[in-house]
Order: structure tokens, then C-alpha cells, then sequence
């Protein structure tokens, strides 16, 4: 038994965002079905989900059916709608207004389904001066602070991938929202609209750094707070072979181990030292780490009790035994693709656990047996396929 069993979710999301929050619903039991519309794949030049191959490979779809809809035809819309009555959540990635002008937007599809629960994150939330404005993760993370806080002292910003604003700020604060929903709705046995804006999530995650803010009004700069090179208890310090190990002895227990380990017990009294010894300590601490290499100081140091992390490369990270021991790397057989991995599941439940029980598919690879699961007959479905309504 899985949490989420019984669930019907609906993703419209598009991008991975809302796809990696329908992900996680899946992973726990979730019959999540892809809605995507003629022609759909994946948003980058050289990768295309229509491939059965590469379709296997990427995560955020697996535990889902996929149907391809055109939502723009009345024979569309109607189809959706029958689902819709037959969902518990739905998830969509548009901007404000256009599942509206679709005729398939949440105050009409409430009246459908009272009970849906209808999940739209967007860049800047459903309302709000910059609610229609475009954007990407960094934007998002530029204008929620956290763009600020990486990267060299005095130099340029570093983008942090998509992990700030799109993976965390959208996909799992979405996550939380439909969980509470569906909690909710125990007691009311109302749905409700959860209006997620990648910029919120962003700011959110800024709630400790914030506090400090709040409280001191210091502005916090990168480079200039602990955490982003000031203190020397936490830097990447270069090793013998140009790799970087990690520190981050916030501890003054931490901080005295790793200086014993190192043969630097001079430097215990300076865990956190004035503002003029700090480049000192920082320096005479590189020059220690660039004896040996990344992975002779690992070995090494993670034996004696102080916070310490080699700078991993994907490929290293992969490989790692902690990693593959709490199964965050899954391998699965393929009959076009091979052998498929994927990240596994970080949420561990005793009792209910996730799992992984299909891959994701070409696009459209359900689409007739969820029509029959709406109740069309065979000639029914084939009409609909031939007037391009399903594909």
C-alpha cells in the first residue's frame, strides 16, 4: 500500500518544474496522467521525449500515463472535462488567465469537481504587478535575494542551476501545497486552488538568512556572511590536484578536529577570528589542503569526527556509497533503452514507501486506454484520433 493511492492527478505542466511535483506524487502512488497537447515534447534543442529512449530517462515523468489532448477544440475540452471529474488534483504551469481562455480554467472546472484540488505555479503567483511577466530561475532567484548571496566577493553572480527557484521554489513547495490541500479536504471535502509563484518559494527559502537581515539590517553580500566565505570554518579550499574539498565546521568542536587532523593546532583559537586575521587563517588552511589531493584528504578526514566533503562531479556523485547505499541512485532494464538510471526517492516512509513502477513513455503512449477508462467506445476513439482531437 502507498500513501497516494487512489489519487487521480492530471499534469499539465509542461516543464519539469510541475512535472517534478506530479513526480512525487506518482513515486507514492498516484495515478498521474500527463496531458499534453499534439506535438508536445521536451523544451531543449537536442532532446525530444517523443523517443521512446530518452522518454525512459527522464525522471519527472515516471509513474505517469500519457495523453496528448488538444484543449483548443469543444471535442477536446469535453474529453478533459470527463477527466477532470474523475481527478483529485490537477497541476498546471501556465501563465495567469490562460487555462481560462482554454474554457478550462478553475472557476469552471470547481463547478465540474468541487472536490479538485488545482495547483497552478506560475513565476510571480496569479497575481501582483509582475504576474504576467516571463521568467526563468534566475530571474526569479535575482529577484529573490538569493542570486545575490553566490559567488565570489566583489565579483559577478553564479547562477545556481535550476535548483533554486524552479526544483525547489516551485516543484516541492508544490508538493507541500497539494499535501496540505488533500489533508484539508479530509475535513471539508472541498478541493481548492493553490496558487504557487516560483518567486515565493524562492523568498521562503531565505527564512534563516532573512531573520538575520530583519534583526541586524545588515544587508548580507556574497562572500561577506559565513556561509559564503567570510568565515574560515566554511570554504572550498583547492587541493593538490586542482579538485576542492568542502569545510563546514560551524562547531568550535568540528573546527578543533579539523585543525588537529591537519597538524594545524595553532589555529584552534581562531574559529571565528577578527575581521583582519580571518584572510590569514583562511591562507595558512590552503596551504595545508594543497599537499594532498581531494580524495587523500577525504579519505583521511572523514575519520576524524569534523565536517568535511569532496566536491563531487555528477559522474562522482553517482558513484559515491552513501548515495548508492540510501538507493538515491535507481537502475532499471529497458527493452530500447538498456539499462535507465534515475534519482531515486528521498522521502523514506517505514511503512508506505515509494517506488518506481514505470519509466516515462513516448508521448501519447496511453491515450487510447484512458479514453476507455473514460468510458469511449472503440469507435469512438478512433474518431476522436482521426479529427486530431487525441493523438
Amino acid at each position: 500500500m502507498q500513501p497516494l493511492e487512489g489519487i487521480v492527478a492530471l499534469d499539465l505542466a509542461r516543464r519539469y518544474p510541475g512535472a517534478y511535483t506530479a513526480m512525487f506524487l506518482g513515486d507514492f502512488g498516484a495515478d498521474v496522467i500527463k496531458v499534453d497537447p499534439p506535438g508536445a515534447s521536451f523544451p531543449h534543442p537536442n532532446i525530444d521525449t517523443r523517443t521512446e529512449s530518452f522518454a525512459a530517462f527522464y525522471a519527472p515523468d515516471r509513474n505517469k500515463r500519457s495523453l496528448v489532448l488538444n484543449l483548443r477544440c469543444d471535442e477536446g475540452r469535453e474529453v478533459f472535462l470527463k477527466l477532470v471529474r474523475k481527478a483529485d488534483v490537477l497541476i498546471e504551469g501556465f501563465r495567469p488567465g490562460v487555462m481560462g481562455r482554454m474554457g478550462v480554467g478553475y472557476d469552471r472546472l470547481k463547478g465540474v469537481n468541487p472536490r479538485l484540488i488545482y495547483c497552478a505555479l506560475t513565476g510571480y503567483g496569479q497575481d501582483g504587478p509582475y504576474a504576467h511577466l516571463p521568467g526563468h530561475d534566475m530571474n526569479y532567484s535575482a529577484i529573490g535575494g538569493t542570486l545575490s548571496m553566490i559567488g565570489p566577493r566583489g565579483g559577478t553572480p553564479c547562477f545556481a542551476s535550476n535548483y533554486l527557484a524552479d526544483m525547489a521554489g516551485a516543484g516541492l513547495h508544490g508538493v507541500i501545497g497539494i499535501l496540505l490541500a488533500l489533508a484539508a479536504r479530509e475535513k471539508t471535502g472541498q478541493g481548492q486552488l493553490i496558487d504557487i509563484a516560483y518567486l515565493d518559494g524562492v523568498v521562503s527559502l531565505l527564512a534563516m538568512e532573512a531573520s538575520f537581515y530583519f534583526a541586524t539590517g545588515k544587508v548580507p553580500k556574497r562572500g561577506e556572511t559565513f556561509t559564503t566565505g567570510d568565515a574560515p570554518w566554511a570554504q572550498n579550499l583547492k587541493c593538490r590536484d586542482g579538485e576542492y574539498i568542502a569545510i563546514g565546521c560551524a562547531e568550535p568542536n568540528f573546527w578543533e578536529n579539523l585543525c588537529r587532523a591537519v597538524g594545524r593546532e595553532d589555529l584552534v583559537p581562531f574559529h571565528n577570528p577578527p575581521q583582519e586575521k580571518k584572510g590569514w587563517v583562511i591562507a595558512e588552511l590552503q596551504k595545508v589542503f594543497l599537499t594532498r589531493t581531494r580524495d587523500e584528504w577525504w579519505d583521511y578526514l572523514k575519520g576524524k569526527d569534523t565536517c568535511v566533503g569532496p566536491v563531487y562531479y555528477f559522474n562522482e556523485t553517482f558513484a559515491d556509497p552513501q548515495v548508492k547505499h540510501r538507493k538515491m541512485l535507481l537502475e532499471f532494464d529497458h527493452p530500447a533503452a538498456g539499462k535507465v538510471k534515475h534519482t531515486g526517492i528521498p522521502v523514506k516512509l517505514s511503512e508506505t514507501p515509494g517506488s518506481v513502477r514505470s519509466l516515462g513513455t513516448k508521448t501519447g503512449a496511453h491515450s487510447d486506454e484512458i479514453l476507455k477508462w473514460l468510458g469511449y467506445k472503440v469507435k469512438e476513439v478512433k474518431s476522436l484520433r482521426s479529427a486530431g482531437v487525441v493523438g
